[in-house]
Formats: C-alpha cells, sequence, structure tokens
C-alpha cells in the first residue's frame, strides 16, 4: 500500500523549480540585498541613493544591484535609477506574509499579549490603593 504524503504536490513543485528558487533565496537572504528592496518598496531610488542610504562602499552596492537584477527582484531604468520588480513585490509579500503567519510568530504574539493583560490586571489592581 503507497502513502501518499500531504506535502507531495508542494515537494515536487519546490523541486522542479529549485534552480530557480534557490537564486531568489539567495538574494533575499543577503542582509545589503534585503535592505534595498526595503529601500525599493518605498519607490524607485537612483544608484547614489541606494549607496547613501546602506552604508556601503559603490562596488559592493554595484555588485548588489547585480545579483538582484540577475534574479528578476529588481529593474534598472534610465539614467542609474532602479526600482522593485513585479516579483520582488510578490517575494517580499510572501515573506511578511510567512512570517507574520507563522506558527512560531503567532504563539509569540499571544504570549505578548497574555502578558500585557496580565501586566494591566496587576497595574490596575494596585492603582485602586494609590492616593
Amino acid at each position: 500500500m503507497i502513502s501518499e504524503n500531504i506535502h507531495d504536490p508542494l515537494i515536487e513543485s519546490l523541486n522542479e523549480a529549485s534552480m530557480e528558487i534557490v537564486p531568489i533565496l539567495k538574494s533575499l537572504g543577503n542582509e545589503y540585498r534585503f535592505q534595498i528592496l526595503l529601500q525599493l518598496l518605498k519607490g524607485t531610488k537612483s544608484f547614489g541613493n541606494i549607496v547613501k542610504n546602506t552604508n556601503r562602499e559603490k562596488t559592493a552596492i554595484s555588485n548588489h544591484l547585480s545579483h538582484l537584477i540577475n534574479t528578476n527582484l529588481i529593474k534598472k531604468g534610465d539614467y542609474g535609477i532602479y526600482r522593485i520588480s513585479g516579483d520582488g513585490i510578490e517575494f517580499m509579500k510572501a515573506i511578511d506574509s510567512a512570517f507574520q503567519q507563522s506558527p512560531t510568530r503567532q504563539l509569540k504574539k499571544f504570549n505578548e499579549l497574555q502578558s500585557r493583560k496580565i501586566s494591566k490586571l496587576f497595574l490596575n489592581r494596585f492603582s485602586q490603593y494609590s492616593p
């Protein structure tokens, strides 16, 4: 009897696309490239503006921008103006969604809310006795 794993379709899809996915993950996994993408989510930026806001050397930023262009996460327009691509926006949304909805993050949020509730009850209880 063959038992199908409920994750088999996911495994198959990711396996087929792994050669395309891994370079994107490498781009997103770099702190400076991630910061560049965050900057570009705010709007288009010039090379000089990106260098200034990232506080890195021009050659390093140039390499990071090339990597992001090669993985189709950003586009380079005329006059050295960069913008985030549709793919870049979708990957950033997916990362945020996965992070916010992860069971670990949800548990952390729940625990923080519980802690605040207990703190508020504690403060309310003792504020009755304040002059």
